[in-house]
């Protein structure tokens, strides 16, 4: 089975750029199912969020599916306009896919360097896949496994020097306009994970913040302590006695247009803050152009510092990264002598059992009871060959399996 994937990053793509490629989560589930469907891979997984777009797909040995035909095709991008497109594509496959996915679920491959959120997102985007059902038992495995060991490198090692999330830099560049937060009033556009931390961050700052709700869905929110809730169609409305808005909704439609702002500003020309961080953009760029106005997207939030990055932490990040990764590839390479060890064990249980039939025969025992009997100690005996086959394997040589194992199954029959 061949693991390969697909992705655009901040690293070579600019805002615009990676707006083309973005997937809502609904245009996601979707795009895992074709790709699945309409492509010929056995598994699929879409990562997208503000940084990188990424398909990730298992295909049948021998198979190599055209990768970028894939994502153009999901992202409906016309032949005539691919060719500006292939500068930003980085294909990957087998161990370098695999280190890719491992540092990036750490937060070293972010535009803000160590930063947590991607963590969820990648949780996230397996359990999409997971759900839509194009996560196979590779892809499921590699994500698990990248998962727990971004969890190890978080848990055990401090890779910077402060707490760094799109939430805090976002935070700390508006606090760089307004450094007293305690008599702005903030509106915040979206309630998913991202909007509630940064609602949350602001009332910790003292600032007014009111968070939007859609209406059909009032009863369904818990919202961040000392926040307010208010209709999302009321937004325009509200923004007029706003400091601060930041906009962070999953929506493929600008949630705030320049037009509408024209009116409902015409009366106050205060110094403002927009915050867009969703990809693609929730705010129209051209909020940006506006007087009294400062926009502030992903693209200019400010990379993470080069002095933050702890080198003797990052070392020790590597080694657990690599760690995780040679289990996964051994978890895959021995599934491969299951059934040579399957076959092993059976055949010691079932001689084992054929040695114990004349002390079965003292028993006395009722042919029910035998046939219980014997069928409980094939599953004992198989059960501790087993564990001594693969204590056998774990102890031994991986370029000796196949030689060992071989020979044994010959000694066994």
């Amino acid at each position: 089975m061949n693991i390969r994937m697909i992705g655009i990053d901040h690293e070579k793509a600019s805002l615009k750029e990676r707006e083309m490629f973005a997937f809502t989560p609904i245009q996601s589930r979707q795009a895992m199912e074709a790709a699945v469907n309409n492509y010929g891979v056995e598994g699929a997984v879409i990562i997208s969020t503000c940084n990188r777009t990424e398909l990730w797909v298992s295909e049948n040995e021998g198979s190599l599916v055209n990768l970028k035909e894939i994502l153009y095709g999901l992202k409906r991008i016309e032949k005539e306009d691919r060719d500006k497109y292939e500068r930003l594509f980085v294909i990957r496959q087998s161990r370098e896919a695999f280190v890719h996915l491992f540092q990036t679920a750490c937060g070293l491959k972010s535009q803000i360097w160590g930063e947590s959120q991607i963590l969820s997102q990648i949780k996230k985007a397996i359990e999409e896949a997971r759900e839509t059902g194009t996560a196979d038992l590779y892809l499921e495995k590699l994500f698990q496994m990248a998962i727990t060991s971004a969890k190890k490198v978080k848990t055990q090692i401090q890779l910077t020097t402060t707490d760094v999330s799109v939430a805090t830099k976002a935070l700390e560049r508006i606090q760089e306009v307004f450094p007293d937060l305690g008599e702005k009033r903030c509106l915040v556009i979206g309630n998913g994970e991202m909007g509630k931390i940064v609602a949350a961050q602001l009332a910790d700052c003292g600032a007014e913040v009111l968070i939007t709700l859609r209406q059909r869905k009032h009863g369904a929110y818990l919202l961040p302590k000392q926040c307010t809730g208010v209709d999302y169609e009321k937004r325009h409305t509200v923004i007029a006695d706003m400091d601060v808005v930041v906009s962070v909704t999953s929506s493929p439609h600008y949630t705030i247009k320049a037009d509408a702002l024209i009116s409902a500003l015409a009366q106050n020309h205060r110094p403002r803050i927009f915050c867009d961080l969703a990809v693609p953009r929730d705010i129209e760029p051209k909020v940006g152009d506006m007087e009294n106005i400062t926009l502030l997207d992903m693209d200019n939030l400010g990379l993470g510092k080069a002095e933050l990055r702890n080198q003797n932490a990052l070392a020790a990040a590597y080694e657990i990264i690599d760690e995780h990764i040679d289990k996964f590839i051994e978890s895959f390479e021995i599934r491969s002598y299951l059934p040579l060890l399957q076959s092993i064990s059976n055949s010691t249980s079932e001689r084992i059992c054929r040695n114990l039939q004349k002390d079965l025969a003292y028993l006395n025992l009722s042919d029910q009871d035998k046939a219980s009997f014997e069928n409980r100690l094939a599953q004992v005996a198989e059960k501790a060959v087993s564990s001594v086959l693969f204590g056998f394997r774990d102890s031994i040589d991986r370029d000796l399996w196949d030689e060992c194992f071989t020979n044994l199954e010959k000694v066994v029959r």
